[in-house]
């Protein structure tokens, strides 16, 4: 056998390699990516917040107590995200998105041609689940212990509302 006598110098040792630190799984995530995902909580709790507004708003009798049930939970929740993220120096939006006002127009053109009443529960079962999602993703990222435990509070608020109001 002959021996090769070129060295290679593996990639993470070369002088002019980019140093990316690394972990055990890869890249170290980018430090704001956790925050964004908080973020994207925020926003979608403050949209389901708006959009719960509206249903308060439109409930028959029966309903309206369960409507704001939801509509309190969310605030709360949209208050303790936006603490959150004012403790880490960001300015959460409490506007939500364009996606809050559309949730709003829906639920006043329903209010036109059905009652709002238990019925919605199954609308409103799929847009918890669009929220749950968002705090699952944050969750995932590597957050604090803080907001880790802040996340999954909410998280299990907001299964214990679905689960008592499944109808």
């Amino acid at each position: 056998m002959t021996s090769d006598p070129i060295r290679h110098v593996p990639p993470k040792l070369a002088p002019d390699a980019a140093a990316e630190p690394q972990t055990a799984t890869g890249p170290t995530p980018d430090p704001e990516e956790p925050l964004d995902l908080i973020a994207e909580v925020h926003t979608r709790v403050c949209d389901t917040a708006r959009a719960f507004e509206k249903l308060v708003d439109k409930a028959e009798p029966e309903f309206q107590p369960v409507a704001e049930t939801f509509l309190d939970m969310h605030l709360r929740h949209a208050d303790a995200l936006a603490a959150l993220l004012a403790q880490a120096g960001r300015n959460p939006d409490e506007d939500g998105s364009f996606f809050g006002a559309i949730n709003r127009a829906v639920i006043e053109m329903r209010s036109w041609f059905e009652a709002v009443d238990h019925n919605v529960m199954d609308r409103v079962k799929e847009g918890e689940k669009h929220v749950l999602d968002a705090y699952q993703a944050a969750r995932d990222a590597r957050q604090s212990i803080e907001a880790n435990a802040l996340l999954t509070r909410h998280m299990t608020e907001i299964d214990i509302m679905l689960n008592t109001h499944a109808g």
